[in-house]
């Protein structure tokens, strides 16, 4: 950590991430501004440009990413916007309710894996090539591990990235198995001083 830069923490994520969550409890511990850009039942691709369009002009920032479930993916059905859910049933529109008989197409591991490890990489590339200082986290999946996907695994700065082919190292797993049944302020601050430890281990 830069000593004497007062640096603000920016937060992208999901629900399980925005308001008074982990990452509002690290930077009260580091010292730094807060800024929660997470949103409710974001998809990994919308992380991905929220991060990327972010990180064009920002400066004197620590980026936080928590990467969303996979089986979460962006549509636009008649002219809005929506991050479309295998587990979600009862959709206003029956066409789009009808989608769920192709959700073993739509959501299929291996292309999703290769599709998120794709824009890991793409975004630590960035984020290196601006200098800023970052870290990653699964909230609640992992990245799909296959031999297709293992070249661009390889590729990733793990020191960067906590245990991304792990589910148990996710955020909600981690927790469960740390005996919290609910995701409270106490399991926020239980997370909060995980990726402390792991930032400060890293020397980020």
């Amino acid at each position: 950590m830069d000593e004497g830069v007062l640096l603000k923490l920016v937060s992208f994520g999901d629900e399980l991430v925005k308001g008074e969550a982990a990452p509002y409890f690290l930077a009260e511990t580091l010292g730094y501004e807060f800024c929660d850009l997470a949103e409710d039942d974001v998809c990994n691709q919308q992380i991905f440009r929220s991060v990327l369009n972010y990180i064009i002009d920002a400066k004197d920032v620590f980026v936080l990413i928590g990467w969303t479930h996979s089986k979460r993916i962006e549509m636009d059905w008649k002219g809005k916007k929506f991050t479309y859910r295998p587990d979600e049933k009862d959709y206003v529109d029956n066409g789009l309710n009808g989608l769920h008989r192709y959700d073993h197409v739509l959501f299929d591991d291996l292309l999703i894996g290769q599709h998120w490890a794709s824009e890991v990489y793409t975004l630590q590339q960035s984020l290196e090539f601006h200098k800023i200082k970052y870290y990653m986290y699964n909230t609640q999946d992992k990245i799909y591990f296959h031999q297709k996907t293992m070249r661009n695994l390889k590729a990733l700065n793990n020191r960067q990235y906590h245990n991304p082919i792990n589910l148990q190292s996710s955020m909600l797993h981690f927790l469960k198995k740390e005996g919290y049944e609910h995701i409270n302020q106490e399991a926020h601050k239980r997370w909060s001083e995980f990726l402390h430890d792991k930032i400060v281990a890293g020397a980020l």
